[in-house]
C-alpha cells in the first residue's frame, strides 16, 4: 500500500481537528460545556499548580515506568533520557490525534539513533503503552467492590466494568501466552508461517518479551508505577471538578473517570478533543454526576501547558542514546 502523501496527511489532520471543534462546539451550545466554569481556571491559580504539579508526576513516573522495562533486556536507557522522551512523547500525545500520536513519537526517538536493536525497543515501549493501559482498565475494577449498589442499580454501568474487565483479562491472558508459551515461537520458526522478514520481526518482538520471565518483580513495579500515574490523573480530574462543579465531586467517580481516559485515547481526532468531552459527559450521566466534559477540558488546558515543556525538548533535538549495561557487553 503507498504512503499517504503530506498533503493527504494534513488533510485528514485538518478533517480529525474540525469533527472535534464540531463536538465542543455542540456540547457548548447544548449546555453540556458551560465557558463560565472554565473561565474560573484563571482566578483558581493554587488549583492550576497543583494540577500541574500532578500532571508532571504523571509524566516522572512514566519515564520511570520506561526505564525499569529496559533492566531486563540488557539495556540502559537514563531516567533524565526517558524523561526527555516521556515529555515529547506527552506533547505528541496532547497535540496530535489521540495518545498514539505520543507512542509514534516515542517509538520513532527511541529507535532513531539505535540502529541494530530496533525491534527490541519497539518492542519494549509498547509494551510500556500496554502495562499503561492495562493498569487503566485496572483502576475502575479496584473501585467497583466501593459501589454495589450502584452498580445494582445502573444497568449500563456493569455492562460497562463487564467489557473493561474483559479487555484487561484478554490482555493479561496475551501476554501470558506470549511469556509462557513456547508453542508460538515454534510456529513463528516455521518456514512456511508468513514471509521471513515478518517472521523475524515476530520472533525478536517475541524473544524480547518472553526475557521478562525471569523479570516478575520488574514487571510489578513498572505496573506499581503505572497504578500511580493513573490515579494522579484522577485526582487532577477531581480538581477540575472542584472548579467547574465542586458539588458534583463524588468518589463514585472514580469508576467512570479511567474509562473516559480510554475512549479519550482513541486516535479520532488530535488529542482526542472533543470525543473525549463527549464520552466523560456520557459516562457521568449514567452515575448521576455532572460537569465530566467540563473537568475534561481542565485537564486538556492543564496539559497543554506540560506539553510545551515537551515542546522545548523537541525544539532542541532530541537524540535517545540506548546502551547495553556492562554486564551484557
Amino acid at each position: 500500500m503507498p504512503a499517504k502523501s503530506p498533503a493527504l496527511k494534513v488533510l485528514l489532520t485538518l478533517v480529525r481537528l474540525a469533527i472535534g471543534i464540531g463536538v465542543l462546539v455542540y456540547l457548548a451550545r447544548s449546555g453540556i460545556i458551560d465557558p463560565r466554569g472554565l473561565a474560573k481556571l484563571a482566578t483558581a491559580w493554587p488549583i492550576t499548580l497543583a494540577a500541574v504539579v500532578l500532571l508532571i508526576l504523571d509524566v516522572f513516573l512514566m519515564s520511570v515506568r520506561l526505564s525499569w522495562l529496559f533492566r531486563p533486556q540488557g539495556l540502559h536507557l537514563p531516567l533524565s533520557m526517558s524523561l526527555q522522551l516521556t515529555f515529547v512523547g506527552f506533547f505528541f500525545a496532547t497535540f496530535l490525534p489521540g495518545s498514539a500520536g505520543g507512542d509514534i513519537a516515542r517509538l520513532f526517538y527511541a529507535t532513531k539513533e539505535n540502529s541494530g536493536r530496533r525491534t527490541k525497543i519497539m518492542t519494549v515501549v509498547i509494551l510500556d503503552r500496554v502495562i499503561g493501559l492495562f493498569s487503566m482498565l485496572l483502576l475502575p475494577l479496584l473501585f467497583a467492590p466501593m459501589f454495589p449498589k450502584l452498580i445494582r442499580s445502573v444497568p449500563l454501568l456493569r455492562y460497562l466494568l463487564v467489557t473493561t474487565a474483559l479487555l484487561a483479562a484478554c490482555l493479561l491472558a496475551g501476554f501470558i501466552i506470549c511469556l509462557w508459551s513456547a508453542s508460538i515461537l515454534s510456529l513463528l520458526e516455521r518456514k512456511a508461517f508468513g514471509s521471513p522478514k515478518c517472521r523475524s520481526l515476530a520472533i525478536r518482538g517475541l524473544e524480547t518479551i518472553r526475557a521478562y520471565r525471569h523479570s516478575p518483580g520488574i514487571l510489578a513495579s513498572t505496573l506499581g508505577a503505572s497504578m500511580l500515574a493513573n490515579l494522579s490523573l484522577l485526582v487532577v480530574t477531581a480538581l477540575g471538578m472542584l472548579i467547574v462543579n465542586p458539588l458534583g465531586l463524588e468518589m463514585k467517580m472514580c469508576l467512570v473517570i479511567p474509562m473516559g481516559y480510554v475512549a479519550n485515547s482513541l486516535p479520532l481526532t488530535p488529542g482526542g478533543l472533543g470525543v473525549g468531552e463527549a464520552a466523560f459527559n456520557a459516562l457521568f450521566d449514567i452515575t448521576g454526576l455532572h460537569g465530566g466534559a467540563d473537568a475534561l477540558l481542565c485537564w486538556r488546558i492543564w496539559s497543554a501547558f506540560v506539553g510545551f515543556l515537551g515542546l522545548i525538548f523537541y525544539l532542541r533535538g532530541l537524540r535517545c542514546s540506548i546502551v547495553k549495561t556492562a554486564e551484557d557487553q
